[in-house]
């Protein structure tokens, strides 16, 4: 069943006349109509919108047979819902099937290993009942999820490492410059895909929790434009959070220097032209000013990380084979490694010559 039909069907369960829907959810009557006869694209943040008023969760609403969520020996085919791209091109749309295809066996390889040893992580919306209607409610979700994933005003030092471990898989394929990541779900798995080819880290980083917006906020507009900016505010507000950023200039009230401006860079993983607009939304300086560091930029940006440094980070996936470590060194209920070597080469295509050199002999014991 695609997705309009089941809409329509759930809103028939739940005795909801379309206008009734289209009032509930904030939708025009025509927009609910163009959802149901599949002439509209549903995304994220429609999805969200509809199952608080469905009184269901977002992968509730997702026919099982269309996300192809369960792994039945590789023979079913992968795929995802809701895919928001960073930077939506045409050109996206050739490759997409292909960039399914490539990320499938490490979706299905690390949801069974995660089967194989109890391991499993699921994903919980720290914003769920949050609507984003303006950079205010941005900045407000930012502030909900710093506490409730006890990041403070602290740095996030490996903002890949920081998703993994709260449930989001990410995966990385080779593509052209011109493609940067998408997001979407399979099943109630969201799923970030980047692109592995750009080696700015800092870069990487902002494209990462630009698309965890697009997988966690739900946007109470209908304006892709503005939705692309709301998660560029996120991702900023994110890496450098606002008490942070007035400090540095509270402390400078002469101008800030562009060593300070690096200083912040290498602390926080975020670029300067960044810091730059998170300090025009924040207010902390005017359109005058920015106009006037934009021209500075200008001539910087042409050698950035030569001029201002790289942030020391690595940023990639590391969850799958953290996994296959915890797997060939746990041991089961009969003493044997819940993973054996020949099982682990097999799930992650090495060798198990190349398996016992990783990770063979390489822990700290206790005596």
């Amino acid at each position: 069943m695609d997705l309009g039909k089941r809409i329509k069907q759930l809103r028939q369960d739940a005795g909801l006349s379309q206008q009734a829907f289209a009032d509930l959810t904030g939708f025009s009557l025509s927009y609910i109509q163009k959802f149901e006869e599949g002439k509209r694209e549903m995304k994220t943040n429609h999805l969200i919108r509809f199952s608080k008023v469905l009184h269901l969760k977002p992968f509730d609403i997702i026919d099982a047979e269309s996300t192809n969520l369960e792994y039945r020996s590789g023979k079913t085919a992968f795929s995802m819902t809701n895919i928001e791209y960073r930077e939506k091109q045409e050109s996206h749309m050739a490759f997409e099937s292909e960039i399914m295809q490539s990320i499938s066996n490490d979706f299905y390889r690390i949801i069974e290993l995660e089967n194989i040893l109890n391991d499993k992580i699921k994903f919980k919306n720290p914003v769920e009942d949050i609507n984003i209607a303006n950079g205010s409610d941005v900045e407000n979700a930012v502030k909900i999820i710093r506490k409730k994933w006890k990041l403070g005003n602290n740095p996030i030092y490996d903002v890949i490492h920081l998703l993994e471990s709260k449930g989001i898989k990410i995966f990385e394929v080779e593509k052209q410059n011109d493609f940067v990541a998408f997001s979407g779900w399979a099943g109630e798995v969201p799923i970030i895909v980047l692109n592995a080819v750009n080696p700015d880290i800092s870069r990487r980083r902002f494209t990462t929790l630009h698309e965890l917006a697009h997988l966690i906020l739900d946007f109470d507009i209908d304006d892709r434009d503005r939705i692309e900016r709301f998660c560029n505010h996120f991702a900023g507000a994110m890496l450098l959070f606002e008490e942070v950023l007035y400090d540095h200039f509270n402390n400078n009230r002469n101008g800030i220097t562009l060593e300070e401006l690096k200083s912040i860079k290498m602390a926080y993983g975020i670029s300067i032209w960044a810091i730059i607009i998170r300090a025009l939304t924040l207010g902390i300086i005017n359109w005058n000013t920015y106009n006037q560091w934009r021209e500075k930029y200008d001539q910087w940006r042409e050698d950035e990380s030569a001029t201002f440094g790289e942030y020391r980070g690595v940023e990639k996936p590391t969850r799958f084979f953290n996994l296959l470590a915890k797997g060939l060194n746990m041991d089961n209920q009969q003493g044997r490694s819940l993973l054996s070597p020949t099982q682990a080469a097999e799930l992650s295509g090495m060798t198990v010559m190349d398996i016992k050199d990783r990770f063979g002999d390489k822990n700290f014991m206790r005596i």
